[in-house]
């Protein structure tokens, strides 16, 4: 899992997310075109994770995939 729109649509696309992290679906679809999840739903978004077997999300894989958006860590790519 590399980036923040994977996360969403391994957690069932945004409808799914937005329903189990409480926004909207827009907001959710927008949070997938920025490619970005706002780090206040990060601990929903593991717990949610966790119930549907989804081993790739943690808690190290957002703090990763945030690191790697705004250039702190190297994009999987060039690694």
């Amino acid at each position: 899992m590399n980036s923040f729109a994977e996360v969403i649509d391994a957690l069932g696309g945004p409808v799914k997310f937005g329903a189990a992290v409480g926004v909207p679906d827009s907001h959710a679809r927008t949070m997938k075109a920025r490619n970005s999840i706002p780090a206040e739903y990060w601990p929903t978004v593991v717990s949610e994770a966790e119930k549907l077997g989804v081993e790739a999300i943690t808690y190290e894989s957002l703090a990763v995939m945030f690191a790697r958006s705004r250039g702190k860590l190297p994009s999987p790519e060039a690694a």
